[in-house]
């Protein structure tokens, strides 16, 4: 494992996000602190929204991520940095598999570290087209 001793939180959080798109599971909660506070905000009929506490249930966050979605695209456009949290922010696309449906939004992800690690982790996206999104089309044409 690479050794996170010597980042900036905001490379901290990078390390993470690229060990997570990796699809290692393990590598990617040793970025996390055990007692991690990790959410997603949105809609609660969507799979993987809402908080998630320790690591155990992040564990099982990650199982939700790759039946439900397949990343397309992920850039990081600005790191935002500020005593031991950072911000970054930037663009992703995903199909969602359930529906064929892509899905594109910007994105923000709130981020404390604590040991080289993350320890909170608060995602936001466009929640209400990643809703749609999900939707079979007879569901989407009533409420467009």
């Amino acid at each position: 494992m690479a050794t996170t001793s010597g980042m900036t939180p905001g490379q901290v959080v990078q390390h993470y996000l690229d060990t997570f798109f990796k699809k290692d599971v393990e590598r990617t909660l040793d970025c996390l602190t055990d007692d991690v506070v990790w959410k997603v905000q949105g809609a609660p009929d969507v799979p993987t929204i809402g908080v998630q506490l320790g690591k155990e249930e992040v564990r099982a966050w990650m199982t939700l991520f790759p039946a439900n979605f397949e990343p397309l695209a992920f850039h990081i456009e600005r790191i935002f940095e500020s005593g031991d949290q950072a911000v970054i922010t930037g663009h992703f696309k995903h199909r969602i598999l359930s529906t064929g449906k892509e899905f594109e939004s910007d994105f923000a992800a709130i981020c404390s570290v604590r040991d080289g690690k993350v320890s909170t982790y608060n995602f936001i996206e466009d929640s209400y087209g990643l809703w749609r999104a999900f939707q079979p089309d007879s569901v989407r044409q009533q409420i467009a």
